[in-house]
């Protein structure tokens, strides 16, 4: 036989062999010499000789694939007949389609192929395939392992819709991408989502175009709104090009109301409630002794105004009907103390108006009024923070008109306000992120509108040539009404603003995840004890402190491998063996001298107490004071005061209060980012790179139980994949 036959032969299953070889020995007896075995071979497969359809589809074959191969290994033979034999209906059963579930995409882009057969196995089959000459568009790739006759190999598919007349089908569908079956073909204009190909319908390039008052342009959620592009501008120095790349978003009106709008004078109510607490308000304790929820004033106070999630603020009613609310770890507050403030109340929840007011001059743009009020509205913000992290705040930004004036000319560049206002602190994000400013805009005019003369005035001919033609490139509003009349208008933070209007929704369907988890809890380790009522609602609290965290922390964004390992990371650590009770909030198990390898004082050796010291814990009693709590069990004084400059929660003094999930969250999850447990970040186990659940362990604990822990890791990751829509990329 041929070379290539022998492969064939390896390649089928080996309860063909026998009648193969049959096939081969028939070949050899023909007289014409421009027939080949593997000639003979397609023939034998086409007419089902030697049971070969029977076992084919015993076996599932891809049958498309083995007469694909055959058919190159036909065409490499030379011989004076060239044609090419059919496969028959009873054979061709096309390239087959397979199931999409949300969330489903297979091993990570870039991921090491580990055999992780049962963690990404190939997507189920449909009963449904494509037959030769039919089109798709594939929006993204997958990789995920086919198994047959026992062996897993990691294949790439592709996510696809079926085209029909060049029209996308609703349904999607995952679709081998062997370039021995699908070939490229044409551009991917049917990718565009469906308002972009009415606008690639309706549009000039480079032009713009008005459409009808009339007209709807929706787009649904998950749909691009628009994509990177690259700004390019000149150098400085060597580099004679500067790039940056980025997708522009706008938020824009024209609107006189506005400001009347952030009070909602309708009195809208939405989907979403939130409770607002004074700083300095008397804390109340809880106690459930007789059955119904019991409140006793104490004399600590609220360091700091509250502004939480109705749901998150667990709302009870005592004896006499009077509404309560949890703004602290332990510490409540009556419905007299507190505000219930509708989504649609924008101006309680922080946002305000501020105008230019001097006609729109660029090079007076730093000087506008509207500068110090904001500076203002930060030092409000900072006087109802935590006095001992916001105490100097007020004062700072109060004497920064006079004070930041680095380069000592008497104004304040515009640099040193952007620095100002950048300030990466949550306080001042928070406050700068809600400002909403009437001003003129650069998109309007040009050097035409003589807002520009002030900037033109010191530049060389060759560079008023180009900012000229940089700016008529850019300028559009001109063309659009109502923003043609070379008017200010409101700038709105494009994400801020749209997130407090739009419905609830959450990261996490926190219902659906439990109830899944629930199914799944016994297998992620032998002897797994049945979820007890208790743990499940742990295990809320957790999933729901997530949903609540990354709405009001825009510095972090959420990361499907990521809050996976976070995931299993607690499960692991909040496990409390003496009563069974998983997600718990209970400290680390151990007597008070347990702790002692922890203590500066009572450790047993020098070096452990040289190691207590350099954690922070500088009094005997501090190893079991700052034992480990919470998702990650915290340890160490130093870690205890680097969460409380953080959060403001003043968690040195109250350490219990690291265990509560509604801190314990997110300490873990800044914690896990910002690498600040043992110096190790999230980032450099995982990101939309790599997926390295096991030396993730290093985050926390250097590689103690990091198998099992990565085990964890991918079982909820499963989860949140038919859960939640959390992004898979960072």
């Amino acid at each position: 036989m041929e070379h290539h036959s022998a492969v064939l032969l390896r390649r089928l299953n080996p309860y063909c062999a026998r009648a193969l070889e049959g096939a081969a020995s028939l070949c050899q007896t023909r007289a014409h010499a421009e027939i080949t075995p593997e000639h003979w071979l397609l023939k034998l497969l086409e007419q089902g000789e030697g049971d070969l359809t029977v076992l084919a589809r015993r076996y599932e074959w891809d049958m498309d694939a083995v007469w694909q191969s055959l058919l190159s290994w036909l065409d490499a033979q030379p011989r004076s007949v060239r044609t090419r034999p059919e496969l028959s209906a009873s054979l061709h059963s096309g390239i087959l389609l397979r199931q999409y579930k949300n969330g489903q995409n297979g091993l990570p882009d870039g991921a090491p192929d580990k055999g992780e057969s049962g963690t990404y196995p190939a997507p189920a089959k449909t009963r449904k395939s494509l037959k030769a000459g039919d089109r798709f568009v594939s929006s993204r790739t997958g990789r995920f392992y086919v198994t047959q006759n026992g062996i897993a190999t990691l294949t790439t598919f592709g996510l696809v819709r079926l085209l029909k007349d060049d029209v996308q089908g609703k349904e999607q569908y995952w679709v081998t991408l062997d370039p021995e079956l699908v070939e490229p073909d044409g551009e991917i204009q049917g990718l565009m989502p469906e308002w972009m190909q009415r606008a690639k319908q309706k549009g000039v390039f480079d032009s713009v175009v008005l459409t009808g008052e009339t007209e709807e342009w929706k787009a649904s959620a998950g749909t691009p709104v628009g994509f990177m592009g690259c700004m390019e501008s000149p150098g400085e120095g060597n580099n004679l090009l500067d790039k940056e790349w980025f997708a522009h978003l706008e938020v824009l009106s024209t609107d006189r109301n506005m400001p009347g709008f952030l009070a909602n004078p309708e009195k809208v109510e939405g989907d979403k409630r939130s409770i607002l607490a004074a700083k300095g308000k008397a804390l109340f304790i809880r106690q459930d002794t007789t059955g119904q929820p019991v409140f006793t004033a104490t004399s600590a106070r609220l360091s700091a105004q509250c502004l939480l999630p109705r749901k998150s603020a667990t709302p009870v009613t005592d004896e006499a009907q009077k509404g309560w609310y949890k703004v602290s770890g332990s510490g409540w507050l009556p419905q007299s103390d507190v505000e219930e403030v509708s989504q649609y109340d924008l101006l309680k929840l922080g946002f305000q108006a501020l105008e230019e007011d001097s006609g729109g001059d660029v090079i007076n743009s730093p000087y506008e009024s509207w500068v110090p009020a904001a500076f203002g509205a930060i030092s409000q913000a900072a006087e109802q923070g935590a006095d001992y992290q916001y105490g100097l705040v007020p004062q700072f930004y109060r004497d920064l008109m006079a004070e930041i004036d680095c380069n000592r000319d008497g104004k304040v560049t515009a640099e040193e306000i952007r620095q100002a206002m950048a300030v990466c602190d949550p306080l001042v994000k928070a406050v700068v992120n809600r400002l909403v400013v009437k001003h003129h805009s650069e998109w309007c005019g040009g050097r035409s509108t003589g807002r520009w003369e002030g900037f033109y005035k010191d530049l060389d001919s060759l560079e008023v040539k180009y900012c000229e033609k940089w700016q008529a490139d850019l300028e559009w509003m001109s063309k659009v009404p109502p923003f043609n009349k070379d008017e200010a208008v409101w700038h709105f933070h494009p994400v801020v603003f749209l997130d407090s209007l739009k419905d609830k929704s959450e990261l996490i369907n926190v219902d659906t995840f439990i109830a899944q988890y629930e199914n799944e809890h016994v297998s992620f380790a032998p002897g797994t004890p049945i979820l007890s009522q208790g743990s499940k609602n742990n295990l809320r609290e957790i999933l729901e402190s997530i949903n609540e965290f990354y709405p009001h922390h825009m510095e972090y964004m959420p990361n499907l491998y990521g809050i996976s390992y976070m995931l299993a990371t607690a499960r692991h650590e909040t496990y409390y063996f003496p009563t069974g009770e998983y997600f718990s909030e209970q400290p680390e198990v151990g007597s008070v001298s347990y702790f002692n390898k922890y203590d500066p004082v009572l450790a047993v050796t020098q070096a452990l107490k040289k190691r207590a010291i350099a954690n922070g814990n500088a009094q005997q009693g501090d190893g079991y004071k700052y034992r480990g709590r919470g998702c990650v069990h915290l340890t160490w004084k130093n870690n205890y005061q680097k969460a409380k400059d953080k959060f403001g929660v003043d968690y040195v003094n109250q350490p219990e209060l690291a265990a509560d999930f509604k801190h314990a969250v997110p300490i873990m999850i800044w914690g896990m980012e910002e690498g600040i447990f043992i110096g190790k970040k999230l980032s450099m186990y995982i990101s939309n790179r790599e997926m390295d659940y096991e030396n993730a362990r290093k985050i926390i604990n250097g590689s103690d139980q990091k198998i099992l822990i990565a085990s964890y890791a991918k079982k909820f990751q499963s989860i949140l994949e038919n859960t939640s829509s959390i992004p898979h990329g960072l």
